[in-house]
């Protein structure tokens, strides 16, 4: 189907724009010494004809898409010529048939006489008009094919998003699987209460992180909830080497974000800040609705001194291009060392589930 039959909108607008057309035709006519009589009841018709005869352009442009060389232009050139002068005398043929049609209503007898003198100027006519049709045949086609490619893009990133969602389920951490279950079986030796405490808390965080991992949006609640069943863990593992320290704000907890965006700042700031010092630190999260907008914050110390762990910048790159991907600039990521205190700050806009 034609794109222009297919939309009322862009066929309002197709046909409202042959009004100044009807105008000049009248024109035109009035300068002959036709009268307004004439003038009018054959131009907005013939027109109207026009409109819909010159849609076949449409078609002819789809078969002939515009090449890069001068040669398939040429070649192009040509059929544009035979049916634009094929069509432009169609379209003065039917204005012959038209004036005949209207020479039985009184005070226009005189139209057809009017039209056989009028017709090689209705043919060069037409034949513009029509030349004017391929043009504009050929934008229709071009504004569609720049749709088309910005729909498979779009579908395109999708898909990329969807592939580093699985590779981050897949890749959360595999240390810290094997740490725990390290720990586990060395629990399970002198003291069975924690090691079976461990194992709950264990199983309670890969089924979050697996449930989380099938949806594409959560809530900041859900998040800090993996958060903390991860944290548990390692607090087992830690013991009072890892302090915790959170500041949340529940009106920041409906916010929606990407999923798992949290939890490589977490097992970030575990593994390369407080597992690296001996006496190890308190991990401090907040999160705060400031004029529309949540601010989460990840911090942990580090040693400056100590060279950047392998790894580090690519997690925090990731959790930036999905965040900025999601909500682009109205977000902002900050990330830094300062004082041997190591900050993470995500600004990102309150939306919530409807």
């Amino acid at each position: 189907m034609h794109p222009l039959l297919a939309s009322r909108a862009r066929l309002g607008a197709y046909l409202l724009g042959w009004a100044p057309i009807a105008l000049l035709l009248t024109g035109i006519a009035r300068s002959q010494g036709w009268t307004w009589a004439e003038a009018g009841s054959l131009a907005l018709p013939l027109c109207l004809l026009a409109a819909f005869l010159f849609l076949s352009a449409w078609f002819l442009c789809r078969a002939l898409p515009l090449g890069r060389t001068v040669e398939g232009l040429g070649a192009h050139g040509a059929a544009w010529g035979m049916a634009a002068v094929l069509m432009g005398g169609l379209w003065a043929g039917l204005a012959w048939m038209l004036a005949r049609m209207l020479a039985w209503v009184p005070g226009l007898g005189a139209l057809p006489q009017r039209v056989n003198t009028a017709l090689p100027v209705l043919t060069g006519l037409g034949i513009l008009l029509y030349l004017a049709s391929v043009a504009l045949s050929y934008l229709m086609l071009a504004q569609d094919r720049a749709l088309e490619a910005e729909r498979k893009g779009a579908e395109l990133q999708l898909l990329a998003q969807e592939s580093e969602l699985k590779a981050l389920r897949a890749q959360l951490n595999p240390h810290f699987l094997f740490n725990s279950l390290n720990s586990l079986s060395a629990l399970t030796a002198v003291d069975p209460a924690r090691a079976r405490e461990m194992c709950v808390l264990l199983s309670d965080f890969l089924r979050r992180s697996l449930g989380l991992g099938e949806r594409r949006l959560v809530p900041l609640r859900e998040e800090l909830d993996l958060a903390r069943a991860y944290l548990a863990i390692e607090q087992i593992r830690f013991g009072r080497r890892l302090q915790l320290a959170w500041a949340v704000d529940p009106a920041a907890e409906p916010a929606l974000l990407p999923t798992l965006l949290l939890q490589p700042l977490v097992e970030n700031a575990i593994k390369h800040g407080i597992a690296a010092l001996p006496e190890g630190g308190t991990l401090s999260l907040s999160a705060e609705v400031t004029e529309g907008h949540v601010i989460l914050r990840v911090e942990n110390p580090m040693d400056e001194d100590a060279p950047t762990p392998q790894g580090l910048g690519i997690g925090l790159r990731q959790v930036r291009q999905r965040l900025l991907g999601r909500f682009g600039s109205r977000a902002r990521f900050e990330a830094g060392v300062q004082e041997a205190l190591h900050r993470v700050t995500l600004v990102f806009p309150l939306e919530t589930e409807p």
